[in-house]
Formats: structure tokens, C-alpha cells, sequence
């Protein structure tokens, strides 16, 4: 396996010690206030329909949250164990809104291989896309890049009715690359950096604001006027 995406997040942001140091960051309530950018306009809009999302298409949502996070992150783990679990079983259940979720994998060296097998997954069947992200989440401090194949196979083996060996086949060769290159690239055009989870509130198909950070649900639902 390259290090390709890691390899050009670590050129954007500067410095490979930024990247362990601040790419998991605990959050404020604040968020920074954005230039009314279309979503469809957002460097996160391109093919987003086609990414894992919660809710309807984020493009037909009242509001939407477009989230760039690593399964590797702690703060990560905690916004959609708290935040996003709030939020879905209320706004996304009443249609008032889509979470469309990607793997940004700039955080710890697992993260990567782990985003690879999350690509592969999510490509045969979006439920074990989600499935498999909460064990990511859930089993953290048991993952290292030394064993985060051979776990998730034998995870996805015991939990679906995937093909395991051809899912970590595709981890292994890198065969979903480009989705991943495309998310980094994104997130770095749209000011997302080296931190997760890095969050983007649609309105009405509308940028309103952007957070860095695992976020509080209020903060959530105020910016997006829910």
C-alpha cells in the first residue's frame, strides 16, 4: 500500500508534526461564517449524491452537514457517537435533514488503510459503510496500521454478508484511491486542512458556516436553523 493521500495532505498543510498534533481536535461551539457558496458550487458538492449520506439527497435536503472525518480520530468518534446520533434519530428521521459523511484519512497512520477498506465497503452496499465506521469508532484503541486489515475482514465477516476478502483486496490495492485523493482535495480547497472532524452547514442548498472540531448538537442545529 502508497501513502499517496497522506503523502499530499502533509504537503498542503506544511509540516507531518501538524498532522498528529492538531488533525484531532476537541470543539468549540463556534463556527466560522462562510460566503454564500451554492452546494452544488462547494468544492464538497461535486458527486456528493454518491457518497454515504444520511437522509435524503443532500441536494433536495432542507439542510444538510457535509462531515470530513478519520476513522482513526478520537473527536471524530465522539461527534457521530453524541452529535450525529442526535441528530439522525430526530432532524434526518423527520426529513429536515442529510448528513452526507466522508473519509478523510489525515489523522493517525490507520486511518488511511482504514478509509481504503471503507471506500471498498461502501461501494457494495452503503449500510456496511455505516456499520463498519461506528466499529472503527467504537474499537479505536485496538486499531494500528499493522492489523486494521485482517480486523476489518474478519469484522466484515462475522457482521455482513460482504465478500470480506475481496473488500480488503480492494483496500489493499488502493482501488478506491481516487475517491479518496478527490475528498482531500476538496477538503483542502475548501479550508478543511489538517483538522477533523471538519464540518460544512448547508441551508436551503446554501453554505452558512463551517466548524473544526467535534461539535455540540445545539451548535449544530443553530447553524442550520432547525
Amino acid at each position: 500500500m502508497t501513502d499517496r493521500p497522506r503523502r499530499d495532505i502533509i504537503a498542503a498543510a506544511g509540516a507531518t508534526a501538524s498532522l498528529t498534533l492538531a488533525g484531532c481536535l476537541g470543539g468549540s461551539d463556534s463556527g466560522t461564517e462562510a460566503d454564500a457558496v451554492a452546494l452544488a458550487d462547494h468544492p464538497l458538492g461535486e458527486n456528493l449524491s454518491d457518497w454515504p449520506h444520511l437522509g435524503s439527497d443532500p441536494f433536495d435536503a432542507p439542510a444538510t452537514l457535509v462531515v470530513l472525518d478519520d476513522p482513526s480520530c478520537s473527536r471524530c468518534a465522539a461527534f457521530h457517537q453524541n452529535t450525529i446520533a442526535d441528530l439522525e434519530s430526530e432532524y434526518v428521521a423527520r426529513g429536515e435533514l442529510a448528513i452526507a459523511v466522508r473519509p478523510y484519512p489525515v489523522v493517525y497512520a490507520w486511518g488511511e488503510p482504514a478509509a481504503h477498506a471503507l471506500e471498498a465497503t461502501q461501494s457494495r452496499d452503503d449500510a456496511a459503510f455505516w456499520n463498519l465506521l461506528d466499529h472503527y469508532f467504537a474499537e479505536q484503541s485496538s486499531f494500528g496500521t499493522d492489523n486494521v486489515f485482517a480486523k476489518t475482514e474478519t469484522w466484515l465477516g462475522d457482521n455482513t454478508d460482504l465478500d470480506a476478502t475481496a473488500i480488503v483486496d480492494d483496500a489493499r490495492s488502493e482501488a478506491f484511491a481516487d475517491r479518496i485523493n478527490a475528498t482531500l482535495s476538496a477538503g483542502e480547497e475548501a479550508g478543511a486542512g489538517d483538522i477533523t472532524p471538519a464540518t460544512f452547514a448547508f441551508v436551503d442548498g446554501t453554505l452558512k458556516t463551517s466548524f473544526n472540531g467535534s461539535q455540540s448538537t445545539a451548535s449544530i442545529t443553530t447553524a442550520l436553523e432547525l
